[in-house]
């Protein structure tokens, strides 16, 4: 089995690479490298929106929820869709009409000040460095499963998804993101339905009356508390508005339609992605009393048939690839345009920028192999990563769109003390009761009130 594992899986790889290599026209220059230059139809933009999506949180993650608290175990799932629902209505008229390419763009027109986007932008590399590292985490775990070493597993997947994401930035992604996804259905889908066919339902429930597992093990609510619930729904639901790959992704539309009918599909779309793992997980528990990312390996590598156990396998290569490369495109964005080009060195060349970026995301993979080695608990990982970005500037950006009298002192005092009390909570200092909806009122209430009491002339953008 796992020669046929290690033969597909390198397969997989030399084939992302090959297609990125094929989009190396749409990466001609560095506003092409970060947009796509405008190519993507309506499939490129379901992939891209899945592919940003569809990381080992709902996977890997997913499943090991699953074996934790049962089918309440979709939550941070149903969080990623609700947020394909909100972003068209919200977002990509806002984005696409203006032809913002990242959220500090907008904060430096609106508040006349780069400031509020400078919190934005290190918010948001935060958030990312995090981002990648649970991706990492999550394929080294595969690796460890399959009795290799965890840190070479790390650096292999870096390493590819460094190359390829470095050939043709945004399209790639986005190319190689349709393939993943087409790859991730395959393999869960396949996975559901053998265990389906082979009375894993009947299992668990069967575990459910016998009293093994809590009779909440097959509800979609009651397994979590309402504070961890809402902890891990709300930020990911949130965070598309904060994300940086939201505005690179609405921009590389060909057309406005694009982007708005393009995330609304992927909302439906990842149903199933959401369902499956978590089922996995289910049937881990009360197959093998499983736990974590073990639920997920234990039931793939020891129940499925080869060839079904290695299609899911490298279903969790592409989860993990599929996350990865938008990010490092995302990171080449916000440093080098928003903070270099911008702040540091206005005429910067194309050519020195792309070297830079290459610079750059090796750095930014070696930060995150150092989270994927350390950090424990995937989902908890990433919902705090969005958490923290969320608290920084989610105040100043819609109070900016929507109050003519948000001034940039206001921003500033609401992002410094939105990402205070995250990291209060983050830290385990202290942490408010249902903190991911009501950590946001310190933000608003310094945003209103210094606003009104050191106002400014700005106009909104």
């Amino acid at each position: 089995m796992l020669t046929t594992i290690a033969i597909i899986m390198a397969i997989y790889m030399i084939a992302m690479v090959a297609i990125s290599w094929m989009g190396k026209k749409y990466a001609n220059s560095f506003e092409d490298y970060v947009s796509a230059g405008k190519s993507c139809g309506i499939i490129m933009m379901i992939g891209g929106a899945m592919g940003a999506h569809i990381g080992n949180g709902l996977v890997v993650g997913g499943a090991g929820e699953g074996a934790g608290v049962g089918f309440s175990g979709i939550a941070y799932g149903i969080g990623c869709c609700i947020s394909y629902l909100i972003l068209p209505f919200v977002m990509n008229h806002f984005v696409y009409s203006n032809g913002y390419l990242s959220m500090g763009e907008y904060l430096s027109k609106r508040y006349h000040n780069f400031l509020p986007a400078q919190i934005f932008t290190w918010a948001t590399v935060f958030s990312f460095i995090g981002l990648v590292g649970g991706q990492l985490m999550a394929g080294g775990a595969l690796f460890e499963a399959l009795g290799m070493s965890k840190i070479l597993g790390v650096v292999i997947i870096a390493m590819v998804v460094f190359l390829y994401s470095q050939i043709s930035g945004l399209w790639g992604a986005f190319a190689t993101s349709v393939v993943q996804t087409a790859v991730i259905l395959v393999g869960l889908g396949a996975a559901g339905i053998y265990l389906f066919q082979h009375g894993a339902i009947t299992e668990i429930r069967s575990a459910v009356e016998a009293g093994t597992v809590p009779a909440t093990f097959m509800k979609p609510i009651g397994g979590y508390t309402t504070s961890v619930l809402i902890g891990l729904v709300v930020p990911v639901s949130l965070q598309i508005i904060t994300d940086q790959a939201t505005f690179q992704r609405i921009n590389s539309g060909k057309t406005e339609k694009v982007g708005f009918w393009g995330h609304i599909l992927s909302a439906f779309l990842m149903i199933p992605i959401v369902m499956l793992p978590v089922f996995i997980g289910m049937y881990g528990k009360v197959h093998f009393d499983a736990s974590g990312s073990s639920a997920f390996f234990d039931v793939i590598l020891n129940i499925l048939p080869p060839l079904f156990a290695a299609l899911v396998v490298t279903a969790v290569i592409a989860a993990v690839m599929s996350t990865i490369d938008a990010a490092f495109v995302a990171f080449s964005q916000l440093l080098l345009s928003d903070v270099y080009r911008a702040h540091i060195k206005k005429d910067a060349t194309d050519k020195e920028l792309s070297n830079m970026s290459k610079v750059l995301n090796i750095v930014i993979t070696l930060i995150a192999i150092t989270f994927a080695l350390k950090a424990t608990s995937l989902v908890g990982l990433l919902a705090n990563c969005y958490l923290f970005c969320e608290a920084a500037i989610l105040v100043p950006f819609v109070g900016g769109r929507i109050w003519k009298k948000g001034s940039t002192v206001g921003a500033i005092a609401s992002s410094l003390v939105g990402s205070a009390v995250a990291l209060l909570e983050l830290f385990g200092v202290y942490a408010l009761p249902y903190s991911a909806l009501t950590m946001f009122i310190p933000a608003a209430l310094v945003y209103i009130v210094v606003s009104l009491m050191v106002p400014d002339k700005a106009k909104t953008a």
